[in-house]
């Protein structure tokens, strides 16, 4: 047995301890010489095998695993983000390959499903289809969120996208988002929940890098950069941290525990010596440090993407049991019959 299949089958098992017994477990490798179940989400998803309910696990890879049309209620794991190289967070993963497929295609029969600790480029309705509802996008590095022609009257309804660094936008476009749990989260570009119809959204916690313009929501205890400029239109704003004066925050400035005009390096540590991610964590005495609205149990929470009772998670590993260390012995003599192999492994709540 190789190293690459004695790892990948040790990962395997660790995850299976920790699945759901109900449902059947899908491997997914495109690793040559892996005899995983299938070598590419697409081909799973579009199987007789699989059912919905399934929990589809992508191991991490070299080679992108291509796109996919989500039509099926599945639960998709991936290996996080971030895991080697430059400003990454080494040491998580003892395979350093990220699981990486394309783009993310959804119609309403993937209402459910639950996409985690995965990076892709976009997700999207199907063309002149309606969104899929309680879609749950979690601690997964993404491009943006937005649409492809919409059917009349689209509905995102109950999305909870939460612990997930999106590099460039979240946009729908036009369709209607109801009560959305959108919360410490990074957003690299803009975000326009903006629709007429939006209603009750939660925007808490989040790092916001770009403009805003959101509609009816509550927004609290988020971190705005400078050149961000912001619209909050009939919504509760409270408890926000902005670096400079970004446009449209002046009405909010100094009532209800918002407050503007410090540098970003007084707020974030920065990315100087730091992970992409660990850059948006406070900085020692930052303004944002327990500025937040109360929630729940936790009194006082700090403002921003790492606080409040659900922060974010470096490299957004997902909550199963990871292997972040493996030893086995460079060489084995013919005829011995057992080897010591010595691994590390956490668990991940």
């Amino acid at each position: 047995m190789t190293i690459k299949k004695l790892f990948t089958l040790m990962t395997w098992a660790l995850a299976l301890l920790f699945s759901n017994v109900h449902a059947a477990v899908w491997r997914i490798n495109n690793n040559a010489g892996v005899n995983a179940n299938f070598t590419n989400p697409s081909s799973a998803i579009s199987s007789n095998l699989v059912h919905n309910g399934d929990t589809l696990y992508i191991e991490g890879s070299a080679t992108n695993y291509g796109s996919i049309t989500l039509n099926k209620r599945l639960v998709i794991i991936g290996t996080g983000y971030f895991l080697s190289g430059s400003n990454n967070n080494s040491g998580l993963q003892a395979n350093p390959n990220n699981a990486v497929i394309g783009d993310i295609s959804l119609d309403s029969l993937g209402t459910g499903s639950v996409i985690e600790g995965l990076q892709f480029n976009n997700i999207y309705n199907t063309y002149n289809a309606q969104f899929a509802d309680s879609m749950v996008i979690t601690r997964c590095y993404l491009s943006s969120i937005g649409n492809y022609y919409p059917a009349s009257g689209t509905v995102a309804n109950k999305w909870k996208v939460n612990k997930c660094y999106i590099a460039n936008s979240v946009d729908l476009g036009g369709a209607t988002s109801v009560n959305w749990d959108f919360r410490n989260n990074i957003v690299g570009g803009t975000i326009n929940l903006s629709a007429s119809l939006d209603t009750a959204n939660i925007i808490r916690n989040n790092v916001f890098r770009s403009s805003v313009n959101i509609y009816n929501a509550y927004v609290i205890n988020n971190t705005f950069v400078y050149f961000a400029s912001i619209t909050l239109t009939n919504s509760v704003v409270k408890n926000n941290i902005a670096s400079g004066q970004p446009s449209g925050f002046s009405t909010y400035q100094g009532t209800n525990g918002n407050s503007w005009n410090y540098t970003e390096a007084q707020i974030f540590k920065g990315l100087s010596g730091n992970s992409y991610d660990v850059q948006w964590q406070l900085a020692t005495g930052s303004p944002a440090i327990a500025a937040g609205l109360t929630i729940g149990s936790v009194v006082t929470p700090d403002c921003g993407a790492f606080g409040g009772p659900d922060p974010y998670v470096l490299s957004g590993i997902p909550p199963i049991p990871t292997i972040y260390s493996l030893t086995v012995p460079a060489s084995i003599p013919s005829g011995t019959p057992s080897m010591n192999i010595t691994f590390s492994s956490q668990n991940n709540n």
